[in-house]
């Protein structure tokens, strides 16, 4: 299957337990409005609900049919289930991994697999989330290794609450990640990767119901150019497009100036005085964002009609 994704066919990624009831459905895109997902065999199993998850999702692949566009993941639990899970069938029609707890304990064993099973083909997200992340030294170190098959890699993802739970804090209501102890990680991570050429997805905000500081945080998020974020809840992922739709909408203008070559070398737009060298890679980047969201959202829309048409036959 024909693997070219990006960093902007991510938009709100979901999350889902493998021991999901209706895990087929869920591969199937029925979640509405959701541009990808990741099937997970990692924290939000219990030891002893790893084996049925396993089978559950062994099962799930057989019976998932094609749909380009949902962009499919699995977050393996450790380096030997992610062995063993390249081995199902069927799994040819995932996209790709997300590689937890990537660090230097982990990254090469992570690497012997992918060679040992010739699995360049996919595309893989290492997420950054144990106590090295906290040490400028070890990230320069996980960079370098990165860089080795970068290729192969579409975003990194900030695992946020397995860094506060290094810190021993957890998300509390009515605050963004960036109101914690983790903004300084968070502005490192984006100091040391992405001059490097490395984008990074915005961790997940645990708490479902309250949408106001999503909505709050999303706009540092997409501030950052953090231009994919996790979701855990279905009712987030509406949240999250809607914001990173507005943004889209909101930015076109400026975008198009910034890269129309007749436009003068510094000019003013909506209130703000804009240069066109100085603000290239901004335009440039978020004109990505634009093509790729406008393309997947209509992809999504035409993807809830369609459920719509099959619930009502």
């Amino acid at each position: 299957m024909d693997r070219k994704i990006t960093y902007f066919d991510l938009g709100a990624t979901l999350y889902t337990p493998s021991n999901h009831e209706n895990l087929v459905g869920v591969l199937q895109g029925n979640i509405i409005g959701s541009r990808s997902c990741v099937i997970c065999l990692e924290d939000s199993i219990k030891d002893e609900q790893l084996e049925s998850a396993l089978v559950n999702l062994q099962k799930a692949l057989r019976l998932c049919k094609p749909r380009p566009e949902l962009k499919r993941f699995i977050r393996p639990r450790n380096v030997n289930v992610f062995e063993k899970v390249l081995k199902f069938d069927g799994i040819d029609k995932v996209d790709g991994f997300v590689l937890p707890k990537f660090d230097m304990d982990t990254a090469s064993d992570y690497l012997k697999v992918i060679e040992k099973q010739n699995a360049y083909g996919f595309a893989y997200m290492p997420t950054l989330e144990t106590h090295q992340v906290f040490c400028t030294d070890s990230i320069r170190l996980i960079r370098a290794v990165l860089n080795g098959f970068k290729d192969s890699i579409i975003c990194l993802r900030i695992g946020g609450n397995d860094l506060m739970n290094v810190l021993g804090l957890k998300r509390v209501r009515g605050m963004t990640i960036y109101d914690t102890p983790l903004r300084q990680v968070i502005d490192r991570l984006v100091l040391e990767f992405r001059p490097a050429g490395f984008e990074l997805s915005a961790p997940v905000f645990d708490i479902i119901d309250d949408t106001k500081t999503l909505q709050k945080e999303l706009a540092i998020d997409l501030a950052y150019g953090f231009y994919a974020k996790t979701a855990i809840h279905p009712r987030q992922v509406t949240v999250i497009e809607t914001a990173f739709q507005q943004f889209s909408d909101q930015h076109l203008h400026q975008v198009n100036q910034l890269m129309d070559e007749s436009s003068a070398a510094v000019f003013q737009l909506d209130g703000q005085m804009l240069e066109m060298y100085c603000h290239r890679q901004w335009a440039y980047k978020t004109h990505q964002f634009n093509e790729y969201y406008q393309r997947d959202s209509m992809a999504c829309k035409h993807l809830a009609s369609s459920k719509r048409s099959e619930e009502r036959r």
